[in-house]
């Protein structure tokens, strides 16, 4: 019933939704201590969108305060919304520990995502605080996760610091998620085998999102002036270096592997002609419309709000300095997103290749 009422609140007035949304995602810092080959941040590409939304803005961290302002309004008015500490990479951000102690005492359910590089050190303390749900990002076995990474090591103290985690009682559930990419599609297997040596609840495979230089001129073209789109995670990372008949044939072989834990593909892609039109064509469209602009919201370390998370666009809808979420999750700014999104027919140009369209 409440998912009908939801999808009727959407269809009938999309400028102002009468229910709360699942996730406040938090970008608690600005920075990052990997160098990942596919992503902006990694790359220093300050200038794109996605990179512009991860890093730059001042304060580099954000408040405690900010943090537990945040909770007691969620404790207050939605006590169903969890808190996602995800970005830029929240480990390396001093308070974590204290404010997912803090928003679980407030009963509010937390997740981290993380690369995992200081993981071992903080998978005790952030069991201890009561961490609900862990999101391990892996890009394949050792070898090849700390080329991609940019950091010899990496994948060891990740994995360190997961053992630690499953030795604890009570301990947060653990995902690990694959971004695909030209570097691994050899290793995706052999990634698969060895994570399944462990009490995982999902190990999800991603296709890397991406904006072409392409897809931004179209979407500026109709767009721009009121939500502007860069390239984005382009650079040594090209869709057409992807050996796609490599790439169908290994996704065969995971989706026939019989795994304690779910396996996830986001989006799921089985034939070469589903893959050519990902990689190669990122003018169509694949999903058909944003799954997170109804319900989810970002808050920046200056407290400013922008719409779902780090790959949307740099949309300042709000400012929780000044606002209350609530007015936010309405306000005027994201309400005409949401309608333009609509009157798109559930999709803008530049929304071709997000994680959030599939």
């Amino acid at each position: 019933m409440k998912t009908t009422l939801k999808k009727l609140n959407r269809r009938a007035f999309p400028g102002h939704l009468f229910y709360p949304p699942e996730w406040i995602v938090l970008g608690v810092n600005n920075a990052c201590n990997l160098h990942c080959k596919m992503c902006d941040v990694g790359l220093g590409n300050t200038d794109t969108v996605f990179g512009r939304n991860l890093t730059g803005t001042r304060p580099m961290n954000m408040s405690l305060e900010m943090v537990r302002s945040i909770a007691d309004q969620l404790a207050e008015t939605w006590p169903s919304t969890r808190l996602g500490f995800a970005f830029t990479e929240p480990l390396i951000w001093p308070p974590l520990v204290d404010a997912v102690a803090y928003a679980e005492g407030r009963g509010i359910g937390t997740a981290v995502t993380t690369n995992g590089l200081t993981l071992d050190d903080l998978a005790e303390p952030l069991s201890d605080a009561g961490l609900t749900e862990l999101y391990l990002s892996l890009d394949g076995t050792a070898d090849v996760h700390d080329r991609i990474r940019g950091r010899q090591g990496a994948f060891g103290r990740a994995m360190t610091g997961v053992e630690k985690m499953l030795g604890r009682i009570p301990r947060p559930r653990i995902s690990v998620f694959c971004v695909i990419t030209p570097w691994n599609i050899d290793d995706l297997e052999p990634f698969l085998k060895e994570m399944a040596a462990l009490p995982l609840e999902t190990v999800g495979f991603m296709h890397t999102n991406f904006t072409t230089q392409k897809v931004a001129d179209t979407h500026n073209a109709l767009w721009g002036q009121n939500y502007p789109a860069t390239p984005s995670n382009i650079g040594p990372f090209d869709p057409e270096d992807m050996d796609l008949k490599k790439l169908q044939e290994a996704i065969t072989g995971l989706k026939a592997f019989s795994a304690p834990f779910d396996i996830s593909f986001s989006p799921k892609l089985d034939t070469i002609e589903q893959l050519e039109r990902f990689y190669l064509r990122p003018d169509i469209l694949i999903g058909s419309s944003c799954s997170d602009i109804d319900r989810t919201l970002m808050v920046k370390s200056d407290g400013r709000v922008i719409p779902c998370h780090g790959r949307c666009y740099d949309l300042t809808i709000g400012n929780i300095a000044e606002q209350t979420l609530t007015e936010i999750w309405n306000s005027g700014a994201i309400a005409g997103l949401r309608r333009a999104l609509r009157s798109a027919g559930g999709l803008l140009p530049a929304c071709s290749r997000c994680c959030s369209a599939f």
